[in-house]
């Protein structure tokens, strides 16, 4: 295919807090996070292109129109992940990090539980103490989702995904500070974590976003509801990540045509400039707004 890039197998990552949906859906057991055509060196997707099998990050620069990358992922938390922090652009560079800083944003899929921000201004020491304590979870606003809630996650906000599935967007980085593990015994990252920190009290209603249009500083996510009865057009002018979350989606452009089912993508080139879309259900359509 030219005008639509898909995997070409499944690109799911191990996790000791998954749940068991991705990992029946994926056919892999302990899959608590899918990879979605992604495009870091770490972990790129296999995909198949113009009839050959490539990685992601080797063609990326040739189908992007020189836009940033993006990284989705799929997030299936069957327990709590770790209180994690991650840096912005400049403290990234600042620390000496390869990466990129970090935003994301997340998308509930199920109804979901999740940790976001302080509930009060903190003291470094005070934080440090709560870690020592094991206490760092009554620091932590807790949130309740219902399907379909969002929220934009800014580089220095303290957060826990707690259970649910999970729709991830972020620009293209892996830095995670993890800065509690409820005593897990897993590595922490205190010392880079503290530098980046933002100790200021977070007001989660103001990071809630519409899922219809979520827009940060790096990227936006649309959901759309689709109809077996309304072909929607779409204008490209990035590149985007269409991903199914509910029923199946089926994209045409240029006499091509594809068809996918839930909790599968495709990515759209910058040369395919449009392409209709319909089905029954729901996709989030995700873009980045800034070029390289």
């Amino acid at each position: 295919m030219e005008h639509f890039v898909v995997q070409v197998e499944e690109n799911v990552v191990e996790k000791p807090w998954a749940g068991n949906y991705l990992s029946k859906l994926k056919g892999i057991p302990g899959a608590g996070e899918s990879w979605e055509l992604s495009p870091h060196p770490k972990n790129p997707s296999i995909v198949s292109y113009k009839g050959e099998t490539v990685k992601m990050s080797d063609i990326f620069s040739s189908i992007s129109g020189g836009y940033d990358p993006l990284l989705i992922k799929f997030i299936d938390a069957g327990d709590k992940l770790s209180v994690q922090v991650h840096p912005s652009d400049e403290d990234a560079k600042r620390l000496g990090e390869k990466d990129r800083g970090k935003e994301e944003a997340w998308v509930a899929l199920s109804n979901a539980e999740m940790m976001i921000g302080f509930s009060r201004d903190l003291s470094k020491e005070e934080f440090l103490k709560a870690v020592e304590e094991l206490k760092v979870e009554e620091l932590l606003n807790k949130v309740s989702c219902s399907k379909y809630d969002s929220y934009l996650i800014p580089p220095k906000t303290v957060h826990a995904i707690c259970r649910g599935l999970i729709y991830e967007v972020s620009t293209c980085s892996d830095i995670t500070y993890r800065v509690y593990d409820y005593g897990r015994g897993r590595e922490l990252h205190l010392d880079k974590a503290i530098e980046v920190i933002d100790f200021r009290k977070c007001n989660p209603s103001i990071l809630k976003r519409d899922a219809s249009k979520l827009t940060g500083e790096n990227f936006e996510v649309r959901l759309i509801r689709l109809s077996k009865e309304i072909t929607r057009e779409i204008k490209n002018d990035a590149y985007m990540y269409v991903s199914c979350v509910e029923g199946y989606a089926e994209l045409s452009a240029y006499g091509e045509s594809i068809k996918i089912g839930e909790f599968k993508t495709v990515f759209v080139p910058n040369q395919t400039d449009i392409f209709t879309i319909t089905g029954s259900g729901s996709v989030l359509v995700a873009k980045p707004l800034k070029k390289i």
